[in-house]
């Protein structure tokens, strides 16, 4: 244990600049999932848009002793074959992705252990470097078409053995070691001389560059000229810290041409040009959370290198750490930690529209170094790569999905206890062809699925038969079906529809907060929160606190804190301590099998301890002498979010119930808390027996005691049987009764 620890002492302070070590989380250990193999629910445990995952490669699969994942890089072998290149804390590996809903592992090179590799490709073979030393290991990649890689050599010239980055301008043939040692920058290294063995030429180390983007210039003012664009600064990084634009043409003498320091940085990350090099869009790894609320894209004005211009800080609305960009065929393709991947198209003045994404973190979206380290594009067949420190590789599609589900008639929130059919369309894609019987209902109940065949009307078109359920009973229903070349998908995505066994609902309780706060009360024991005290108000909506309540005609719910309009993260927050909310006693036996329900938002996505404090809601039986815990979370909310509670499974329904929510700032370096509650119901399923001719007893099936009844009352007005009402039983209602059979 001792070791290990020392072993990650000594990494952080190779790279003092990167708190990225603090964040560690334990790897997450599972199979390898393939759309064309495996279990369709797998993709199901992340939430996208217009991102389909085809394979994931965890971090155990790709080498047993990984502990985390960092960079990714690509490679198309002469004949076509798309290899995928991951690093990892023990070395890199080699993925055959050119199927990629079937891919597979060609290789491993173990390499120094570090939280920190970086990999980029020259004509046949692969470079990698780490900031735990040995220089840049040579990597041959010319057998990558027969499954096989090796190291060729390690190169270890150049001063320190350790580098942070390296970057390769494929146009000129040179290499780019970046930082590594302390206040290092630029070590150049010439490859068309030798691609094992380059010479060691040259270096600039008037700042420290953390990464950069080298290219060559063949047109206009800067033709001839080779020019690097580096993220760094003084101090390793992290003083003046900004873009700094660098002539290497001449490797013996390079010159710095221009620089900017832009507003609110905290540290240059990592950035890149615009395909027509006019734009450069840069990521602060240290400004989310710290002088920036959202993840933020700082788009800077290239067109004259010695003059760069601030153009504008852009952003998603989403709160997770920036971190590696990359363009290619007029998108920006951005690896933003705890939200994945982002996809944004640029248009005029640096504006970005984000137009897919894919979340590789479940659960949040904080400010913390977990989750999706980089991104790779460049792969001719159009399939994009991912590299996700405690998930390892991921490869996905871009676009629409070949199968998609429609459907004639909403889906349903309510089945009949005794079922139903539902109507299917599968839209397909030109040339996509569905696999005969793969057309599935998924039918998930106490997390339990099961299958059920669809039967099918058309070409495209299908019949699901929901299964009868006890009444009250809630669970899920989903789609599936699977294409020809063996990819399996889902609607929706993510886990179910939610529907519930019914056919209709009682209302016991509702309180939209519209009418004041009587009955409730603001404190409680062991309150001791100095802001962001519970108050009944129309929230005027911060970075950290909703805009509106959720109430759609109303204005008012109870919040932790009023900020002003539109203030700043932590503005009215909870701080430090704890603050109690608790309802009025509340009547629950007014409905059988009664359910709880509340919306609530919550934030933690910010500061110096995002995603640890946290927010707890208590149920009480008997006016608040004792309590029992119904949720607690640190997840922050994407906007308000319904929790239901069954009464019953938690306690007797009483006429006394009340709910107490509790949020607490633990003053562990200055997180941010924000916490709202609206909209209280208490309601019950209801399940009236179905009214269907032919059934005289009303047992929800016509059958023989049905029909030995109608005969009984035979041409009299007996009324349960007299299913047309013309006041006699007759051979009319025997028709209906024969109808129904069944």
């Amino acid at each position: 244990m001792l070791s290990c620890l020392a072993a990650l002492l000594t990494t952080a302070s190779a790279h003092e600049d990167d708190p990225k070590w603090q964040g560690r989380e334990a790897p997450f250990v599972g199979p390898v999932y393939l759309a064309g193999q495996s279990d369709g629910d797998v993709a199901g445990t992340f939430e996208s848009s217009g991102m389909s995952l085809l394979s994931w490669f965890p971090l155990n699969t790709l080498s047993a002793g990984a502990t985390s994942g960092n960079d990714c890089w690509g490679y198309t072998t002469p004949t076509g074959r798309e290899i995928a290149i991951i690093g990892l804390s023990n070395g890199t590996a080699f993925v055959d992705v050119t199927n990629p809903s079937q891919a597979f592992q060609i290789g491993f090179i173990t390499g120094p252990t570090s939280l920190w590799r970086d990999i980029k490709v020259f004509d046949k073979y692969a470079y990698a470097v780490s900031e735990g030393g040995s220089g840049i290991q040579v990597i041959s990649m010319i057998s990558a078409d027969s499954g096989v890689v090796g190291l060729v050599n390690t190169v270890t010239t150049g001063g320190v053995a350790s580098s942070h980055n390296v970057a390769i301008n494929t146009d000129s043939g040179f290499l780019y070691r970046c930082g590594g040692a302390s206040n290092t920058g630029l070590r150049m290294y010439d490859l068309n001389q030798s691609k094992t063995a380059p010479p060691f030429v040259g270096e600039w180390n008037d700042r420290y560059v953390h990464d950069a983007q080298i290219v060559s210039y063949t047109t206009g003012p800067y033709a001839g000229k080779e020019i690097a664009f580096c993220c760094g600064g003084f101090n390793n990084g992290s003083g003046s810290t900004g873009l700094y634009i660098v002539d290497v043409t001449n490797k013996a003498a390079p010159v710095l041409m221009g620089s900017l320091l832009y507003p609110n940085a905290q540290y240059s990350h990592q950035g890149w040009l615009s395909e027509d090099r006019t734009l450069f869009y840069l990521g602060d790894e240290l400004d989310e959370g710290a002088t920036v609320a959202t993840s933020t894209v700082v788009v800077i004005n290239v067109a004259n290198l010695a003059s760069p211009t601030f153009v504008a800080p852009r952003d998603n609305g989403n709160t997770a750490i920036t971190h590696n960009f990359y363009t290619d065929n007029g998108m920006l393709y951005c690896a933003n930690y705890r939200s994945g991947v982002r996809i944004f198209e640029p248009s005029a003045g640096g504006n970005l529209t984000e137009r897919a994404w894919f979340d590789t973190y479940p659960g949040s979206d904080a400010a913390s170094f977990n989750g999706l380290w980089s991104v790779y594009p460049y792969f001719p067949s159009g399939i994009v790569i991912g590299s996700d420190l405690e998930r390892g590789l991921f490869v996905w599609r871009v676009g629409p999905e070949p199968i998609q589900f429609s459907f004639p008639q909403p889906l349903p929130e309510l089945v009949p206890p005794s079922g139903m059919t539902i109507d299917v369309n599968l839209e397909l894609q030109p040339g996509v062809v569905v696999v005969p019987g793969s057309e599935r209902l998924l039918v998930t109940i106490d997390g339990v699925e099961t299958q059920h065949q669809m039967q099918q009307l058309s070409a495209t078109s299908y019949r699901a038969s929901v299964p009868a359920q006890a009444c009250g009973t809630e669970g899920g229903l989903a789609f599936r079906a699977q294409e020809g070349g063996g990819e399996v998908f889902r609607h929706p995505q993510l886990g179910s529809v939610d529907v519930a066994w019914a056919t209709g609902t009682a209302a016991g309780y509702e309180n939209s907060l519209e009418s004041g706060s009587t009955g409730w009360t603001i404190g409680g024991a062991g309150d001791t929160a100095v802001t962001g005290i519970w108050v009944l108000v129309d929230p005027n909506g911060t970075t950290a606190q909703p805009e509106d309540d959720h109430t759609t005609s109303g204005t008012q719910c109870f919040v932790t804190g009023q900020g002003s309009v539109g203030g700043g993260v932590g503005e009215a927050d909870v701080d430090t301590g704890q603050t109690t909310l608790t309802s009025p006693a509340i009547d629950a036996t007014a409905v059988s099998s009664p359910i709880f329900s509340f919306w609530y938002a919550f934030n933690n996505s910010a500061g110096g301890n995002p995603g640890e404090d946290p927010f707890t809601v208590d149920l009480s039986g008997n006016n608040g002498s004792t309590w029992t815990n119904v949720l607690t979370t640190s997840a922050t909310t994407a906007g308000w979010v319904e929790h239901r509670v069954n009464i019953a499974d938690v306690m007797a329904p009483t006429a006394a119930m009340r709910l107490r929510f509790r949020t607490t700032d633990a003053g562990v370096g200055g997180s941010i808390v924000e916490a709202a509650i609206d909209d209280l119901s208490i309601f019950g399923f209801e399940c009236d027996a179905p009214n269907v001719p032919g059934d005289v007893n009303g047992d929800g099936v016509v059958d023989g005691q049905d029909l030995a009844s109608l005969l009984g009352g035979w041409g009299t007005n007996f009324a349960d049987a007299d299913f047309n009402g013309d006041g006699i039983v007759d051979g009319v209602d025997l028709a209906s009764l024969v109808a129904n059979w069944g």
